[in-house]
């Protein structure tokens, strides 16, 4: 069974005699700001829309429309991390 640490370092390409450029590893470090950024609005959307809210069906159907976008901006910035890891250098 493999550690925290080794299932981090395989994902991230790390070991695997991966070398990344300079300009890979700030566009990439782009790439992951601007999905945080992203992620962070969407929770932030989710917040004021269900503020004061009771609980209730159109609650949870709201928190779950924000987590299936969240995870599509998670999908979306794996895949273009790994087009720019894939380019040739």
């Amino acid at each position: 069974m493999k550690s925290a640490k080794e299932l981090a370092m395989e994902k991230l390409g790390i070991g695997k005699g991966e070398k990344l450029t300079g300009s890979q590893k700030k566009e990439i470090a782009e790439i992951r700001q601007k999905a945080k950024a992203k992620r962070a609005e969407e929770e932030i959307m989710l917040q004021n829309k269900i503020a004061g809210m009771p609980e209730s069906e159109e609650k949870e159907i709201l928190k779950e429309q924000t987590a299936h976008s969240i995870r599509k901006i998670e999908a979306k910035t794996e895949e273009k991390i790994e087009g720019i890891r894939s380019k040739k250098r």
